[in-house]
């Protein structure tokens, strides 16, 4: 009587020798490659660095999972079975794949390629960041830069929660001196200045104190930032409160309304400066021991950044040039 096969009974082995061919590992392969080539299991394993009871038994195993023979054993040495042949063929696409892989992997993991994601507050986007980044970028073409421009609070939490992996951000922020789980350190100086429109009474001074825009209009910023925080707190703590007659978002904002006349208002210096004789503004230092303020650079664990972003650190912290 003739045994009938059953059909989905070859369907099931088919499938299983598939997902065997998928679990082959590339030290198997690699072996039975040399072992091919050089014609001689022994020399295999010379080859590859492996003793010759370890190579025989990767090669029986292998051709255990898929079923089929792949080598022709005899007295002088090896051959490939006509499977073994199909798997040859396969072989040098999927070596040549693999080392792809590898050189891909390699420049991401030496910094060479990658993406970065750079979350900065508004004093370090109008200050020297915009002029350090054109620096960074044509040295490093295969880096992807994504800078965002958020509220140091908002910078912080990003960096917190993975979604940044540099935040830029004041020191004056209470959070950055002791982040949990946060590499905070000292960047660049953001040294304050008072903005009036031209003509203004106070405009003729050496320096501001706060104390002197008692009273005095000001335009102040429509988000909760840590400078407009830092400013409210400062003028409480001498008993007033700033007269806050406009709020806007932005520095842009700011300058546009001083140069309105609507008020004065605190920036920071590099935020400032460069508008003068642009804009119909002047600017004069804001004698406060708080008006240098501190940008710092904060992190997490340097150890487990891409090396894009610890390349892009190295080169945001070189010092200024003179």
């Amino acid at each position: 009587m003739c045994a009938i096969r059953r059909p989905e009974a070859s369907f099931s082995a088919r499938r299983g020798i598939v997902a065997a061919a998928r679990r082959l590992d590339p030290t198997s392969l690699r072996l039975f490659r040399a072992a091919v080539e050089e014609r001689s299991l022994a020399r295999a394993a010379i080859r590859e660095a492996i003793a010759l009871s370890a190579a025989s038994r990767r090669i029986a195993e292998m051709e255990l999972r898929l079923g089929t023979p792949l080598l022709h054993r005899h007295d002088r040495g090896v051959s490939p079975t006509a499977a073994g042949e199909v798997l040859m063929r396969h072989l040098d696409t999927l070596f040549d794949l693999l080392d792809r892989i590898g050189s891909d992997m390699e420049a991401f993991a030496s910094g060479e390629r990658g993406q970065v994601r750079l979350y900065a507050n508004m004093s370090a986007v109008s200050g020297v960041l915009p002029e350090t980044l054109a620096g960074f970028l044509p040295a490093h073409p295969g880096i992807r830069l994504i800078l965002e421009e958020r509220y140091s609070e908002e910078i912080l939490h990003a960096v917190q929660t993975a979604v940044a992996d540099i935040g830029l951000i004041s020191g004056t922020l209470p959070a950055s001196g002791h982040a949990p789980g946060l590499h905070v350190r000292p960047w660049r100086e953001d040294r304050l200045v008072v903005v009036l429109p031209l003509g203004h009474p106070l405009s003729g001074r050496a320096e501001i104190r706060l104390a002197d825009l008692r009273g005095v209009p000001f335009v102040g910023q429509s988000g909760e930032t840590a400078l407009q925080r830092l400013y409210r707190q400062k003028a409480s703590a001498l008993g007033f409160s700033l007269n806050e007659r406009v709020n806007v978002s932005g520095f842009d904002g700011v300058r546009r309304m001083v140069e309105a006349g609507l008020g004065v208002a605190i920036l920071p210096a590099a935020a400032a400066g460069p508008y003068v004789g642009l804009l119909r503004i002047a600017v004069c230092p804001l004698a406060e021991d708080w008006a240098a303020r501190e940008l710092v650079l904060v992190t997490r664990d340097p150890a487990t950044l891409s090396a894009a972003a610890r390349i892009l650190i190295a080169h945001l912290t070189r010092p200024l040039p003179e």
